[in-house]
């Protein structure tokens, strides 16, 4: 089975409900835990992507500061 995600107009939603349902479509509603997740994952930028160099540098400096 494929799931779709179709935005509607909050005017046009019981209208394009019916018509679907017509179609033999099956309606459901998404979670509000669901869109939140989606909500905050479409917020995140990624960052800058460091170079192999950049990381040993802050690996060594990390650990050159940690007492043993």
């Amino acid at each position: 089975m494929d799931t779709f995600l179709i935005k509607v107009p909050e005017n046009k939603t019981s209208l394009v409900k019916k018509l679907l349902k017509e179609l033999g479509v099956t309606v459901t509603r998404e979670s509000n835990a669901i869109a939140l997740a989606k909500e905050i994952n479409n917020s995140i930028n990624p960052g800058k992507t460091l170079t192999m160099d950049e990381i040993v540098q802050e690996s060594r400096a990390v650990r050159s500061a940690k007492p043993q």
